[in-house]
């Protein structure tokens, strides 16, 4: 944990956040930094991750600074991920805005492992009993299906443009993933209606493209295929 000086310092920044010009709450913050890179980091690392925790988990409104998360609270939670603690990838899925920002941070991570859904998937990996995970990607995954669905008639999306017979495919893998993590949480009712219109569109978009001279529009196809016609 954090040394006397050490939590002065921190003390010191946390009254320079509170009310300081952005100038004097850096200078603050650098020299908490500067303070703790004169210790072990493993002496240090567990009172990095409980920031994490604080803010992912527990919704603490504190904002973590680029310095603050680059040079303590990304480090800490890397070697807790690399472990494979319990919680650490979930905390980095929770600070995945930052990675966005930080390429160095990105680049010490597996490629598949960059992303909020991502990490998530470490995290359930990691600690098969991490509830918070599985709902968080759950939720996740929902918006993303719901998003690849929200200009039909026109066509399913993949992205910003229309997918194609190949990424129709991605998605009913991810369809797949979906319904095995609504499963494990007893969710099914509550996500039907999207699980089925899923199963429906992703493998019925993806028949339009590859005959689409058969019909003047997926509209059209929607009309001619859609369950219980007839």
């Amino acid at each position: 944990m954090l040394t006397d000086i050490q939590q002065n310092l921190w003390k010191a920044y946390e009254a320079a956040e509170s009310r300081a010009p952005r100038a004097e709450k850096l200078l603050a913050l650098n020299a908490f930094l500067d303070g703790i890179a004169t210790s072990p980091p493993a002496e240090w690392f567990p009172w990095a991750r409980s920031i994490a925790e604080q803010v992912v988990d527990n919704g603490l409104d504190f904002v973590i600074r680029r310095p603050l998360f680059e040079r303590a609270v990304f480090p800490a939670l890397l070697d807790g991920y690399r472990a494979r603690l319990p919680g650490s990838a979930r905390w980095l899925a929770g600070l995945s805005d930052h990675l966005v920002q930080c390429l160095k941070c990105r680049e010490k991570l597996p490629p598949d492992e960059t992303t909020e859904l991502g990490l998530l998937r470490a995290a359930i990996q990691h600690d098969p009993a991490d509830q918070r995970s599985r709902l968080r990607l759950i939720e996740r995954i929902a918006v993303r299906l719901c998003y690849s669905l929200h200009e039909l008639p026109s066509g399913v999306l993949y992205g910003m443009d229309g997918a194609t017979p190949e990424e129709c495919n991605e998605l009913e893998k991810e369809l797949v993933e979906f319904c095995e993590l609504v499963s494990q949480e007893d969710m099914q009712d509550r996500h039907a209606e999207l699980i089925e219109a899923c199963r429906f569109h992703f493998p019925g978009y993806r028949d339009y493209l590859l005959h689409r001279q058969m019909y003047g529009s997926y509209a059209e196809y929607i009309t001619q295929h859609a369950p219980g016609r007839g």
